[in-house]
C-alpha cells in the first residue's frame, strides 16, 4: 500500500464518521460555517494555482506552516497560511514530512474543517505506529528472506522486443544477478529514448534519426583486397551496407583518400585503389589503414542496434547498447524521459540517488513480470545498503562484503582464510556486534530479544506482586 492509498483509507474513515455524528448546537454551526467559509476561499486559490500549474495538475505542499509552495515560477501564496490553529501544531505530529503534506493537501480537497482535520491526523497517526518496525526487528534477515525465497521461482528467459529478435532484454534471475552483483557492465543494455515535439509524431523522421544513432565504424562498411604480388591495395565500399545507414559512399571514399593521401589513389566504381612503388611503404599503409578503419563515421558510440515503436500516440527508440551521457546531449530528444538500463552508468551521470531508485525499479519491475509480489521496503533496503557508501557496491566479495569492518563477517562470506589471516597481519580487533560474528562465537545475537541488557529476576518479581 502506497502512502497515497494509506492516507485516502483514512481520509474516507473520517469523512464517514463525520456523517454519522450526531447534530451540533448552533454556535457550534456558526464556526463550522465560518471555518468552511475560510476554507472555501483557500480552495478557489487552490483552484487558481491548479490551472497556473502544469497539465499534471498536480500540487504539492512543500512546507505547511508557509502555507502553499508552488514548484512553477508564478507562486500564489495565500493570504493565511493554510490550517493554523491553536490546538494543533502540524510540525509536532509525529509523521513523515511527506504524509503530513498530503495530510494538508486531502484537507483542501475534502473541504475539511479544523476539527475533521484533527481527526484525520490523529487517524493517521494511529495507523502509522501500527505499521512501524518493531525495535530490534531482523529487518536484513527479513528482506533477505523475502527477496530470496521468491528469487527461485525466477525464470532463465530472455525477451525479445516484437519483430526484432536482436534487441533482447535480460529478465528473471539474469537480471537480478546483475543488479546485486553491482556488475560495471549490463549483460544486456539498452536504451528507451523519446522524442521531441518534431519526431515523435513522424515514423519517417523517427525512423531515420534512429538509424543516424547507430555506432557504425568504417570498418563496417568496407571491405579491403589486397594484392601484394603486384603491389596493389583495393578498399570496396559495400554499397549494401551503407544504403540502410544512409550513409555517402562519396564521403566514405573522400576519407579514405584524405586518410592516406600520402598514397596515390583512384576512386572508381565504389572502389578506392591505391597503387604502391616500393615494398616498405605496403606495410605503412597497412598500419594507416588498419587505424581509419577502426574510427566512427556516424552514431553513438556503444549503440549497437536500433529499432522504432509506437507507444501510445508516439513513437520511441528502442536500442541494443547504452551511452546516456552522449544521447543526452542530443537535440532530438526528450532529455527529461531518456532512459537506460545500466545502474552503473545512470549513477555516474545523474548521481548516486538515480542509481538507488533504479536498482529499485528494475528489481520490482524483474518480480512483478514473473508474478512475484514482494514488499517494495524490503528492495528499497537492498538498494540502500548498495548506495550507503556514494556509489554502487555489489553484494560480492569485493563490494559490500569488502567495507565490513568485523573480521568474522568477512570471512563468513567467502576466501575464509584470507580475511582471517590478513586480520591476523594487521592486528585487527573484532567487538562482536554483528550478528554473523556472535553466531560464529556462540553468543546471543543482539537482535530482538537480544538488545534487552536490563533482566529480571521472575521471582523477586512474584515476591513483589504478592
Amino acid at each position: 500500500m502506497t502512502s497515497e492509498d494509506f492516507v485516502e483509507e483514512v481520509t474516507e474513515e473520517v469523512v464517514e464518521n463525520e456523517d454519522d455524528e450526531e447534530d451540533v448546537t448552533e454556535e457550534e454551526a456558526e464556526e463550522v460555517e465560518a471555518e468552511e467559509a475560510v476554507t472555501e476561499s483557500h480552495a478557489e486559490k487552490a483552484a487558481e494555482v491548479v490551472e497556473i500549474k502544469s497539465a499534471k495538475k498536480k500540487r504539492k505542499v512543500a512546507e505547511i506552516d508557509e502555507g502553499l509552495a508552488v514548484e512553477d515560477d508564478e507562486i500564489v501564496t495565500p493570504t493565511e497560511k493554510v490550517y493554523e490553529e491553536k490546538e494543533r501544531n502540524w510540525e509536532q505530529v509525529i509523521l513523515p514530512k511527506k504524509i503530513l503534506e498530503e495530510l494538508v493537501a486531502i484537507s483542501e480537497v475534502y473541504k475539511l474543517s479544523k476539527e475533521q482535520a484533527g481527526k484525520l491526523a490523529d487517524a493517521v497517526l494511529i495507523k502509522y505506529n501500527q505499521v512501524i518496525v518493531e525495535p530490534g526487528e531482523a529487518v536484513g534477515i527479513v528482506a533477505a528472506q523475502s527477496l530470496g525465497e521468491p528469487g527461485t521461482q525466477l525464470t532463465l528467459r530472455t525477451k525479445h522486443f516484437a519483430g526484432a529478435a536482436e534487441v533482447s532484454v535480460g529478465s528473471g534471475i539474469q537480471r537480478v544477478e546483475e543488479i546485486v552483483d553491482g556488475r560495471s557492465k549490463a549483460k544486456y543494455p539498452t536504451m528507451t529514448i523519446y522524442l521531441n515535439n518534431d519526431l515523435k509524431k513522424d515514423k519517417d523522421k523517427a525512423e531515420k534519426f534512429a538509424k543516424s544513432l547507430i555506432d557504425v565504424r568504417y570498418s563496417d562498411v568496407v571491405k579491403v583486397n589486397e594484392d601484394f604480388e603486384n603491389m596493389k591495395l583495393a578498399v570496396e565500399i559495400q554499397t549494401e551496407k551503407t544504403k540502410p545507414l544512409a550513409l555517402k559512399v562519396d564521403e566514405i571514399a573522400e576519407v579514405l583518400k584524405k586518410g592516406l593521401k600520402d598514397f596515390k589513389s583512384i576512386y572508381r566504381d565504389d572502389t578506392v585503389h591505391f597503387a604502391l612503388e616500393k615494398k616498405n611503404e605496403y606495410l605503412k599503409i597497412r598500419k594507416k589503414l588498419k587505424k581509419l578503419l577502426e574510427e566512427k563515421a556516424h552514431g553513438v558510440k556503444g549503440i549497437e542496434k536500433t529499432l522504432v515503436v509506437k507507444e501510445g500516440d508516439e513513437y520511441v527508440i528502442k536500442t541494443s547498447g547504452s551511452n546516456l551521457k552522449s544521447v543526452l546531449k542530443l537535440e532530438e530528444i526528450n532529455v527529461e524521459k531518456a532512459f537506460t538500463n545500466d545502474i552503473i552508468e545512470t549513477s555516474k551521470v545523474l548521481g548516486i540517488e538515480s542509481g538507488r531508485t533504479m536498482i529499485v525499479n528494475e528489481l520490482k519491475k524483474v518480480l512483478d513480470d514473473n508474478g512475484i509480489k514482494v514488499d517494495v521496503r524490503h528492495i528499497m533496503l537492498l538498494a540502500d545498503l548498495m548506495t550507503y557508501s556514494g556509489e554502487v557496491k555489489g553484494i560480492v566479495r569485493t563490494g559490500i562484503t569488502k567495507g565490513k569492518a568485523s573480521p568474522f563477517a568477512r570471512a563468513a562470506f567467502e576466501e575464509t582464510t584470507k580475511h582471517l589471516l590478513e586480520a591476523a597481519f594487521k592486528g585487527e580487533r573484532e567487538n562482536l556486534t554483528g550478528v554473523v560474528e556472535n553466531i560464529i562465537v556462540g553468543q546471543p545475537v543482539k537482535v530482538g530479544t537480544g538488545i534487552v541488557e536490563l533482566l529480571m529476576k521472575w521471582s523477586m518479581a512474584l515476591d513483589w506482586y504478592d
